[in-house]
């Protein structure tokens, strides 16, 4: 036990002295440290005085001249791996920043807003002749466009935002280099070069965040730029242009144009005058949310008809189931708007008269069809030629505008679709167009049949990127910033173009409305009711025989003797499918044996058992 006491104890001597040692060495070192510091600190400053002391300011200039004479012979293409060098070994924060910049400036090609010439459209030779003592819109009636001081950006502020935009890709860990900037009156296209390895996805991740750190409403990026290896960013102005409908109708464009339907849409995003053809569409789909600039639009379109056309030329049916949208245009009534037998609305409201319209646009397309044919031409425009070298009245056009299509497939679905589809697949040969707005772009709405007959659509800012897809077939209007602002995808053309709507006032409007109504009345031209009288097994159609379903007078019988206008009734006890028993009871409407589709119940029958006797 004592030998164990003992081995113990000295196991603790030794251990008490490697502590003190390891102490004593430890500070031993601190105080060597700290020594060196104090010498190394006065050596610096003694090293600094006589620095200070023997430099002069020409031998500063000299030396900074001999820097700046091997950078400037530095190559572009080598420019920024040189630069990066240089300034890891001589430049402070400061001026690797001002070198930066300037390399920038040097390689950035930075555009201008485009500003065409405006013109007199008062003046062209064709306006200034009454037609028939109708007397064209003057652009005096139009409001002037407002210059606003300090809109546009110069070009060290677009420089700035250029550099601004590369330090915050880099940020986020994108790397880029902006080559270009296309300035516009609303917009500014900044295009960013990625660097090697980098992913054109990555710029579409950072749209959100792009858009906060440059303090825009939203960003939209086009990843890449079509023909171009770049990637574009577009950016809203701070202070953004406004784009007024009296510059586009005085445009060189405008006035110049040959067809009756050019539409004044407005400005591209440099600044260009953008206008469109209508016969050339030959169909227009519309969708926007509220307040995003689609009943603008209409107006726009409208107007800009109105100041091509005369009433001879151009008619319009105007479907407006909102019965405010399209009030002030009633006063076209003894001059553009078409008359529709069986309708007493100038402004068609109700749903029972759309549809009653839209049918009798299509007996007309079939009428003109006829007219064609026997004229021996194949397109409205060689039989209007033909009409004018004999000295006869033309063929006008027939553009139909419907503002709010979801109100009306909300109701009769079926019965719209139909004469839509069929209107847009036939009636660009005859002259009829079809303008459809929505303001809920939705499946159920635009249909796949609507949306296949429509190739060109116009789509304001809408809420999300579904939304988007189902008027464009692809994302990007849900980064819109509204107030006119719109992606519109051409007949033929694979990617949209950003354009910016005109703003058309309702002063203006109602100062064109005023203008007209001092003109003298057209001549009525009245559409056909498509409410035909049905005799036994077939269609009297202004003296013209046709002949309609074999098992017409069989469905009548059925019908009458249920007092039940029943699609199922008919399927069920004539053995046919749901189209041909649709067809049946659509036949016996023309008829007036049952009443109009009134949703989901049961057609009304409006005659009793007796009639059957005069079919027998």
């Amino acid at each position: 036990k004592q030998a164990d006491k003992r081995l113990v104890t000295e196991q603790e001597s030794v251990e008490s002295e490697k502590r003190l040692h390891t102490q004593n060495l430890i500070s031993k070192i601190d105080q060597q440290r700290n020594n060196e510091e104090e010498i190394s600190e006065l050596s610096e400053e003694i090293q600094a005085n006589e620095i200070i002391e023997n430099i002069s300011e020409d031998d500063i200039k000299e030396k900074n001249n001999q820097e700046e004479k091997p950078f400037q012979k530095i190559s572009k293409e080598s420019e920024e791996l040189e630069l990066d060098k240089i300034s890891l070994t001589n430049n402070t924060d400061q001026e690797l920043e001002q070198e930066i910049e300037e390399g920038i400036v040097e390689d950035l090609e930075v555009g201008e807003v485009i500003e065409e010439e405006e013109v007199n459209l008062d003046a062209v030779e064709e306006r200034k002749t009454p037609k028939k003592e109708y007397q064209l819109p003057s652009a005096e009636l139009l409001t002037n466009p407002v210059n606003i001081e300090n809109a546009g950006m110069s070009r060290d502020e677009l420089v700035e935002r250029a550099n601004f935009l590369q330090q915050s890709l880099e940020t986020f860990g994108v790397m880029g280099k902006v080559v270009n900037v296309s300035p516009g009156p609303v917009i500014t296209l900044f295009e960013v070069e990625p660097a090697e390895g980098v992913r054109v996805n990555k710029f579409v991740a950072l749209s959100d965040d792009l858009a906060r750190v440059m303090e825009a409403s939203r960003v939209r990026v086009i990843a890449p730029i079509p023909g171009k290896s770049s990637v574009g960013i577009e950016i809203p102005n701070l202070n953004p242009d406004m784009v007024y409908f009296k510059s586009i109708i005085n445009s060189e464009k405008f006035a110049s144009a040959e067809s009756k339907l050019a539409l004044a849409v407005g400005k591209t995003t440099s600044g260009e005058i953008a206008t469109l053809d209508l016969s050339k569409m030959p169909h227009l789909l519309i969708a926007g949310t509220t307040g995003s600039g689609k009943s603008v639009c209409m107006n726009t379109i409208l107007a800009s008809i109105l100041y091509s056309a005369t009433p001879d030329e151009v008619k319009f049916v105007i479907i407006d189931p909102k019965k405010v949208e399209m009030a002030v245009y009633r006063e076209l009534a003894d001059y553009h708007l078409l008359k529709i037998e069986d309708i007493d609305e100038p402004i068609v409201t109700t749903p029972e008269n759309a549809v009653l319209a839209l049918r009798a646009v299509e007996k007309e397309m079939g009428r003109r069809y006829d007219v064609l044919a026997d004229a021996v031409v194949r397109n409205i425009g060689e039989y209007n030629k033909k009409r004018l070298e004999n000295g006869d009245e033309v063929m006008p056009f027939i553009v139909v505008l419907i503002d709010e299509l979801a109100d009306l497939m909300m109701l009769n679905a079926k019965e719209v679709e139909a004469p839509i589809a069929r209107l847009a697949q036939l009636a660009r040969a005859v002259g009829i167009h079809l303008v459809v707005a929505t303001q809920r772009p939705s499946v159920d709405v635009i249909t796949g049949v609507i949306k296949a007959n429509f190739p060109s659509r116009i789509a304001f800012q809408v809420a999300t990127k579904i939304d988007s897809r189902t008027i464009l077939d692809t994302s990007g209007a849900e980064k819109l910033i509204g107030k006119g602002d719109l992606l519109y995808l051409g007949h033929g053309s694979s990617e949209p173009s950003r354009l910016h709507n005109a703003f058309l006032s309702l002063e203006e409007i109602e100062s064109l409305m005023g203008h007209i109504s001092k003109q003298s009345k057209a001549e009525d031209l009245i559409l056909a009711s498509p409410r035909e009288t049905m005799g036994a097994g077939g269609l009297v159609d202004g003296g013209d025989s046709a002949v309609f379903d074999e098992l017409f007078d069989d469905a009548v019988k059925l019908v009458v003797m249920h007092q039940q206008g029943s699609i199922s009734l008919i399927q069920r006890r004539l053995k046919v499918g749901y189209s041909r028993a649709a067809r049946l009871i659509d036949e016996m409407e023309q008829a007036g044996i049952v009443g109009s589709f009134t949703g989901s119940k049961a057609r009304e029958v409006l005659v009793d058992e007796s009639y059957l006797e005069s079919i027998d």
